[in-house]
């Protein structure tokens, strides 16, 4: 039977996110998923994740010294949603002997619902945990779960790694992946050709058309529509690390009132409420950012992604002792 734990109060969740997003006028993805927002994530996302082969993955991991029978591995999802992303790979090692756990890690209680459903045909140790992972009580939490384990691989799948600050959460990961741990990251990359990052901008810079159930249900859940102001995109320069960075922000045509988990909230036209923030890599400089938080790289591959209009590349390091 899977083992469910809640490593913090959901109320806290809720009120430090509100609190964020109405000093800051940013909304946290987090805040989304506990305003019921994951099955309007999966809408879309589960279709374009469904293309992305495993082939290449199980290649990859077959290469790596903890892919043995004799090794007792943990592997946390950070951010796990519906633990789509991992799932093939998880299921091929349990099948090939692997002695392999799943810790899936989210704020969000219907995420974790969705991660349970998806890996309910599967028979390996899972492990299921309400928790924000950027909290200082975290690291000690996640090593009660992995103490008894030769090896532990930490991964951000979906792109999730790219939805935040980057130095915010490199730094924290830093903090939270222990010595001989792995970092798996899943993320898009830049093409070495021009001509291809053109039309990489130019798909992110559609999104909001493109995905209008997302984000018109982004709205919803703040009690806003398209017709109260306008969504635009912005590119940007990350600075720390090369990137395509589209942040996407909504403002108001007019002063309008908004009510958030029972809180109310006024936007002016001057607000620029930031909605959310997609990232594609220069997968060097991402390597040698992470390397100056203690991450060696070990190796990365480009899955086959299908009928997809643009790449992933996923990335293995192992922290430095």
């Amino acid at each position: 039977m899977p083992e469910h734990l809640t490593f913090c109060d959901p109320q806290r969740l809720e009120g430090d996110y509100l609190a964020e997003f109405l000093a800051t006028k940013r909304v946290p993805q987090n805040l989304f998923y506990l305003l019921n927002g994951a099955s309007s994530f999966y809408s879309y996302r589960s279709t374009e994740l469904a293309q992305i082969g495993s082939h290449d993955e199980l290649r990859f991991f077959r290469r790596q010294p903890f892919w043995s029978p004799d090794c007792r591995m943990a592997f946390v999802s950070l951010g796990c949603g519906n633990a789509g992303a991992e799932k093939p790979l998880l299921q091929q090692m349990h099948a090939e002997g692997c002695n392999v756990r799943y810790i899936g890690i989210d704020s969000s209680d219907s995420m974790l619902e969705l991660a349970a459903a998806n890996l309910a045909d599967s028979d390996f140790p899972q492990t299921f945990a309400l928790a924000d992972f950027g909290l200082p009580e975290f690291p000690q939490q996640v090593e009660a779960l992995t103490s008894d384990c030769d090896a532990c691989i930490f991964a951000m799948m979906g792109g999730t790694f790219g939805n935040f600050d980057q130095s915010m959460i490199a730094d924290l990961l830093g903090r939270l992946v222990p010595p001989k741990a792995y970092l798996y990251l899943d993320v898009v990359p830049m093409y070495a050709a021009e001509d291809a990052n053109l039309k990489l901008r130019s798909r992110f810079s559609q999104l909001p058309e493109n995905l209008r159930l997302f984000f018109d249900r982004l709205l919803e859940l703040l009690g806003l529509t398209r017709d109260d102001g306008e969504i635009y995109g912005v590119e940007s320069d990350d600075g720390v690390v090369s990137t395509i960075r589209y942040t996407f922000y909504f403002r108001p045509h007019t002063t309008i009132g908004i009510t958030c988990l029972s809180e109310a909230a006024v936007l002016t036209p001057d607000d620029h409420v930031e909605l959310i923030s997609i990232r594609a890599y220069q997968v060097a400089s991402l390597q040698a950012f992470m390397s100056r938080r203690g991450f060696e790289a070990v190796g990365s591959f480009v899955p086959d992604t299908g009928n997809l209009s643009h790449l992933w590349q996923r990335l293995l390091f192992v922290k430095e002792e």
